[in-house]
């Protein structure tokens, strides 16, 4: 849908969450970052009590937005964390958590979210998060299991995630890790 569209509509429902969202997600395909950040916010602010998945997105999206701002650390943990807190039984947010400490090189983190990701994290939606598959928290348990030596386990995580129907870009992974171990 066009942004012009989405803005008109807006201007006559300004206060629901799911226009705020596709407004913000419009600006964010456009790379206009500030912008995309006012309506995840303006988005996690009216649906809080409505519309719970999309305050979620909304939160994970923040982090990515300030993530690729570069030298926001604290902000892309802060809402990160807060998405896990407001639906901490959803499996993505542990996993962006594990992503960002492995990025840190954070490696005991990155393993403790992804354990507990797998514990607790039963639900994902590709809608609000196209980045998250199921076999991605293993795949971050494996890389860190190394990391924190426990070679034995990550050799286990990464021929069983051989099992999977992995993306290319998982399965080169995977392979690259199990030759440099």
């Amino acid at each position: 849908m066009l942004i012009e569209t989405l803005i008109a509509d807006l201007s006559q429902d300004p206060f629901n969450p799911q226009l705020n969202f596709s407004v913000a997600c419009e600006y964010d395909k456009h790379k206009q970052i500030a912008s995309a950040v006012s309506f995840y916010l303006r988005t996690a602010e009216y649906g809080a009590d409505t519309h719970p998945a999309l305050v979620y997105a909304s939160l994970l999206r923040l982090a990515k937005c300030f993530e690729e701002q570069n030298d926001r650390q604290a902000t892309v943990s802060n809402c990160i964390l807060q998405a896990i807190a407001y639906l901490p039984y959803r499996a993505e947010g542990y996993f962006w958590m594990a992503r960002f400490c492995e990025r840190q090189r954070q490696y005991q983190e990155t393993y403790t979210w992804a354990e507990m990701g797998l514990h607790n994290g039963k639900s994902f939606d590709a809608e609000i998060d196209n980045e998250y598959t199921d076999y991605c928290l293993l795949f971050e348990k494996g890389v860190a299991a190394w990391w924190i030596g426990r070679k034995d386990e990550a050799v286990a995580i990464f021929n069983n995630l051989l099992t999977y129907d992995l993306t290319p870009e998982y399965r080169e992974a995977v392979v690259r890790n199990l030759a440099s171990i």
